[in-house]
């Protein structure tokens, strides 16, 4: 079989690329937070740099010791839509914050992100349970950060 054959075993060169930006992306930040002097303002950074690190490492060793089949080009095709999908509703909703603040856009983006990246059918079931803990769980981290933690959100300019 020759490597342009779908479902053949190959290693997966882009995610081991993407998975080295985002260890160079860490080790930037890491440095970075080293100009800091308030214990409060680097551990957060640094633990989510230090996280990426490890999980971006583990994704790397995984592809290279277990290859994947290839998709079927049609598979690839929507593959690639809805990547470019997620990523363009993550982007807007960080634009939008700064007008709507952090609930309006959370809330909005989780289901976005929940709608596109859903393979399977959706059943009565999941239209009422899935955007429920949708809401939960964006409410949560809202509150977790919001108030618990004090860490300041956006709270959106139409709303002041």
């Amino acid at each position: 079989m020759s490597n342009n054959q779908p479902n053949e075993l190959q290693r997966d060169t882009a995610t081991i690329v993407i998975s080295s930006l985002f260890i160079i992306l860490a080790v930037g930040s890491l440095w970075d937070t080293t100009h800091m002097l308030d214990p409060d303002s680097y551990v957060f950074p640094r633990a989510i740099a230090i996280a990426m690190i490890v999980f971006s490492i583990a994704l790397i060793v995984r592809h290279l010791i277990k290859p994947r089949k290839i998709p079927e080009p049609a598979q690839a095709d929507v593959s690639t839509l809805r990547r470019v999908s997620l990523v363009a509703v993550m982007l807007a909703s960080c634009l939008a914050m700064p007008w709507l603040g952090f609930l309006i856009p959370g809330i909005a983006t989780f289901l976005l992100l929940m709608w596109i990246a859903m393979w399977d059918e959706w059943t009565a079931t999941r239209l009422i349970v899935y955007p429920l803990v949708a809401v939960a769980i964006v409410l949560g981290f809202y509150t977790l950060f919001g108030n618990i933690l004090q860490v300041p959100l956006p709270l959106g300019t139409l709303f002041e």
